[in-house]
């Protein structure tokens, strides 16, 4: 069997174990906060670009060179989906869990 043909067979399971195990760590902490965030939409500004060749030609050879070259900007939308977002006392987490369990727990309440 060739040695690509087998790389390939191992290297799927191991991007499984390790997108399951990336997913599966679980946050612990006492609610300090929650806070409803609406579904919004922000913008930004992204730079057009177009590739620019020239040709030259010196002592009867051709040389191209090529650049790239900003021809001007166009507006990117993001949508932010909503977010029933909860605080943890560990001040590194911000989850954004359901509605319905949102307005299940209180704050003050082990997650």
């Amino acid at each position: 069997m060739p040695f690509r043909r087998i790389a390939a067979l191992v290297a799927v399971p191991v991007t499984v174990l390790l997108l399951a195990s990336c997913g599966s760590s679980d946050v612990h902490g006492t609610i300090t906060e929650k806070e409803y965030k609406p579904a919004r939409i922000t913008w930004t500004t992204e730079p057009v670009t177009k590739r620019k060749c020239t040709t030259s030609r010196s002592n009867g050879k051709t040389k191209k060179s090529c650049r790239t070259v900003q021809t001007g900007t166009h507006r990117v939308s993001h949508r932010h989906p909503a977010c029933w977002q909860i605080e943890l006392d560990d001040d590194a987490h911000e989850l954004c869990i359901s509605r319905s369990r949102w307005n299940k727990v209180r704050v003050g309440d082990r997650w």
